[in-house]
């Protein structure tokens, strides 16, 4: 059986690659998103606080539109 040099593997793997600007904003934008859809969830199924409960579906409207639009970079 042949030897599989496997460190030359994982180096490639391990070591970071650049990304350019729009890559950045899309995988921000998209973490942005995420963020802001699990509040307004989280907003809109607790029931202590009545302002955070009101906007708790903008805050998941904001979230999907942000979302949306970063994913569409």
């Amino acid at each position: 059986m042949s030897q599989v040099d496997v460190t030359s593997a994982v180096q490639a793997q391990v070591a970071p690659s650049r990304l350019s600007a729009r890559d950045t904003l899309r995988v921000w934008g998209e973490r942005l998103g995420i963020v802001l859809i699990a509040l307004g969830i989280l907003g809109l199924i607790q029931p202590w606080v009545q302002d955070f409960f009101t906007n708790g579906f903008t805050v998941l409207l904001a979230g999907t539109l942000v979302f949306i639009v970063a994913s569409h970079l």
